[in-house]
């Protein structure tokens, strides 16, 4: 949407911000993979499950980081979090404090977990699985950020810890429980109904953001220019009038594009319009080349696009 939603559009500043949070989170969990990989071994294995999102009565609720030990659940609420952060744990509060920006009021991690942690206790009684106890931390990502506690500083000190603290807050956690509640066989068949009922968000950005097709921007965007610039076809390849970069395939990207924000099906009309390309044999070796699977006849033949982003 960045790429290709016009900057002087009234949601594209929102666009921006939520990239932003997007962005962000993702940073957050890859810097936690290291020290996931810090934990002690058990004589059960144990999974780690990213982003996992379950049902709940009539909705879904999403975990950043769950890990399924034989002896305890271990539910992780990831924050990637910049400048100085108050913790407000009494009044369930936390202000983020950057630089010149004005305060900015969160949502208290330690009350998200909590609910997570309650949904996934209901989602294992309704598996009629065997009870087990369930754990809950805040893990602050940034090393950088600066925590001030506001009340409540030894709740904070048990539930919140920055990434480097988690093998040592786990250790002391598999001493607490030190009983087993699930042999291997049973560890294995939670890990398997725990995917199954994973149910990836399904959304349309176009439709959250209320922006229209016709204000996304059509043409193969040069990958090199910022902000991007519309290439031209010529001699079988795409030119970049501004850098005079030259490439054979930077169409899949624009598909790419077509597919995650308007439709996974296109037809050769509209791959004319968005690629910008009036020749249909161009059109057509363009198509054989991505090996692209139409249906229907000619004049209303579409195009299935979901190959494209499965290789990517």
């Amino acid at each position: 949407m960045k790429r290709r939603v016009r900057p002087n559009h009234e949601k594209y500043e929102e666009i921006l911000s939520e990239l932003g949070i997007k962005e962000a989170g993702i940073y957050g969990e890859q810097a936690l993979d290291y020290y996931l990989k810090l934990l002690p071994e058990t004589d059960t294995p144990y999974y780690i499950f990213h982003d996992l999102r379950l049902p709940y009565r009539d909705s879904h609720f999403q975990i950043d980081t769950l890990i399924l030990f034989s002896n305890f659940y271990l539910l992780l609420e990831v924050k990637y979090l910049r400048g100085i952060i108050h913790f407000d744990p009494k009044n369930h509060q936390l202000i983020q404090e950057v630089e010149d920006k004005p305060l900015k009021a969160l949502q208290d991690p330690i009350l998200q977990v909590s609910n997570q942690c309650y949904k996934l206790e209901t989602w294992v009684k309704l598996k009629n699985l065997p009870t087990a106890p369930f754990e809950k931390l805040v893990v602050l990502t940034n090393p950088k950020v600066i925590v001030k506690v506001l009340s409540s500083p030894s709740f904070l000190e048990k539930h919140v810890i920055k990434s480097p603290a988690l093998s040592g807050k786990v250790v002391p956690l598999l001493r607490k429980h030190s009983n087993s509640y699930y042999d291997k066989k049973t560890v294995n068949k939670i890990s398997k109904l725990l995917i199954k009922d994973h149910t990836p968000l399904q959304s349309s950005p176009i439709a959250k953001y209320k922006v229209f097709p016709s204000d996304v921007n059509t043409g193969v965007l040069c990958p090199d220019c910022k902000p991007n610039v519309v290439m031209q076809r010529i001699h079988g390849k795409w030119k970049c009038p501004n850098c005079f970069l030259l490439s054979v395939d930077a169409h899949i990207q624009a598909l790419l594009d077509y597919a995650l924000l308007i439709n996974t099906e296109i037809t050769m009309s509209e791959l004319k319009r968005f690629l910008r390309i009036e020749n249909n044999h161009i059109i057509r070796v363009l198509i054989r080349n991505m090996n692209l699977q139409g249906t229907g006849n000619t004049k209303s033949r579409t195009y299935n696009l979901t190959p494209l982003l499965t290789k990517t």
